[in-house]
């Protein structure tokens, strides 16, 4: 078993280092091999922020479950878990419509195209476990700044870059949501609260 991951990690390394994505290596599923410039934006976009939004709901659950108290926060923590979820559905419609499939290029690839790292694109979280934190508000104020703040940049460039209308109306709906989010959970990461 361990030859054979060996062997196959070997393959993928050769057609990495290959000659560039002919028609044949594409159409047999070369995928993350394929050049940035290859892949379209929008696609690319679905692909980075479906995860993003899985890991903010995630996020959302796992602070509520940690104790959040401050209403404003539990208001916001089920929003996005609400929110997001609808927006994930809808994103992968219009992936299947428009790219004819729901299955998603890994996020590194994805970042790719878009030109962030995981950092800008706030999918680098702290350590932090909310489940330990001291102030599980606090603690979860900041890691959803971050979070948000790399949505807000994937979507800026989704407005200036999507092809299609209804996902720069999308990424603006994202930018106005979760620019109000950080505005409100902002005072909450600083301590002002609570």
């Amino acid at each position: 078993m361990r030859k054979l991951a060996l062997l196959l990690l070997a393959v993928v390394a050769l057609g990495v280092a290959g000659c560039g994505g002919d028609e044949d290596s594409e159409r047999a599923g070369a995928g993350p091999t394929v050049a940035p410039g290859d892949v379209p934006f929008d696609r690319a976009f679905i692909d980075a922020m479906v995860p993003h939004h899985q890991a903010a709901i995630e996020m959302a659950n796992e602070a509520k479950k940690a104790g959040l108290s401050a209403p404003e926060l539990i208001e916001i923590a089920d929003d996005i878990i609400t929110t997001q979820q609808a927006e994930i559905d809808q994103m992968l419609e219009w992936r299947e419509q428009w790219f004819g499939s729901r299955e998603r290029e890994p996020e590194a690839a994805a970042l790719e195209v878009l030109g962030l790292s995981p950092a800008e694109a706030g999918m680098e979280h702290s350590s932090t476990d909310l489940a330990t934190a001291d102030n599980v508000d606090q603690a979860f104020a900041g890691t959803m700044i971050g979070h948000h703040t790399g949505a807000i940049r994937m979507a800026e460039l989704a407005k200036d870059k999507a092809d299609h209308d209804e996902l720069k109306t999308l990424a603006g709906d994202i930018i106005a949501a979760q620019q109000r989010e950080i505005d409100i959970i902002q005072a909450y990461f600083m301590g002002a609260h609570g």
